[in-house]
């Protein structure tokens, strides 16, 4: 999403994640009420404010006057790829945290370090040792 500030884009994935999760469409009010139940207070004349600009970008849309908004596939899609964005900047930050607690000593060989642990599918483990090999072959510990 590229919208004008990280504010309005934490908005509308906000509005996104409540549509997404619903069966039905749903209306400005509805939808104000749910953000409320999970901290966010974003008024209904804001709500339908932001669905407007949501539909002009396609991310949801108008069902009916009084039906309110759906999500539209390219809004699941948007949805989607914040998730992932969420959970990596959500692992970014862990390794961060865990950096500034790191107290080990390379000459005795102890205390803690963090550690990225990756899983892979079996069959690509021939591949994911040769890109390791030069990292191995450097001498770091």
């Amino acid at each position: 999403m590229s919208f004008e500030t990280p504010g309005i884009e934490r908005k509308v994935f906000s509005i996104l994640k409540v549509l997404g999760n619903s069966q039905q469409a749903l209306g400005a009010r509805v939808i104000a009420r749910c953000l409320k139940e999970h901290g966010i207070e974003l008024g209904e004349r804001a709500v339908r404010y932001h669905l407007r600009l949501m539909d002009e970008r396609g991310l949801t849309q108008l069902v009916g006057r009084r039906d309110g908004r759906s999500i539209t596939e390219l809004g699941l899609i948007e949805l989607k790829r914040a998730l992932v964005i969420d959970k990596v900047g959500f692992a970014f930050s862990r390794i961060e945290t865990l950096a500034f607690r790191t107290n080990y000593d390379w000459d005795k060989s102890t205390g803690s370090i963090p550690v990225n642990v990756s899983f892979f599918p079996k069959e690509y483990f021939r591949k994911a040792l040769h890109i390791m090999k030069p990292v191995f072959q450097s001498g770091l510990r």
